[in-house]
């Protein structure tokens, strides 16, 4: 008898995600390309995906990156399972952008739903962290 492998992860970039890219681009072309190649990077490659909900995980391999949970949405009563990971091996202007996702654990997908600056303080009440769980709530993304 045959068994299947285990369910593999996919990656998917929310329209404002891909706005937040399209800006970065337009500011600086180079920053805007390394995050891209990260996250190409990172679709392609489960072992990176499976750290990706990993709290305080550090990747120190060719593309170096830490992961964290998003934690003032901790305080509500149903916790969004969102996530951050800031790129390592960026520096300068480039260094200054967080990539901010949630994981949905039925389709087995983690959703891109932003790239903010470091100074994004997470606050569920800024105009952008009301984007970012809008996105999250309209992707019927559990919480738990």
């Amino acid at each position: 008898m045959r068994y299947s492998s285990g369910r593999t992860y996919s990656l998917a970039l929310h329209s404002d995600a891909e706005a937040d890219l399209n800006r970065i681009y337009e500011e600086d072309e180079d920053v805007g390309a390394d995050i891209e190649a990260f996250l190409e990077e990172a679709k392609n490659n489960q072992v990176t995906l499976d750290n990706f909900t990993r709290r305080k995980y550090v990747e120190y391999g060719e593309w170096p990156f830490n992961v964290d949970e998003w934690q003032e949405t901790k305080q509500s009563k149903y916790k969004y399972n969102l996530w951050r990971v800031r790129l390592l091996w960026l520096t300068g202007a480039a260094a200054k952008y967080r990539i901010v996702y949630a994981f949905h654990p039925v389709e087995f997908r983690y959703y891109i739903l932003g790239i903010v600056n470091r100074d994004f303080k997470y606050d569920p009440q800024h105009e952008r962290s009301k984007q970012i769980l809008a996105a999250y709530d309209a992707l019927n993304i559990p919480r738990y």
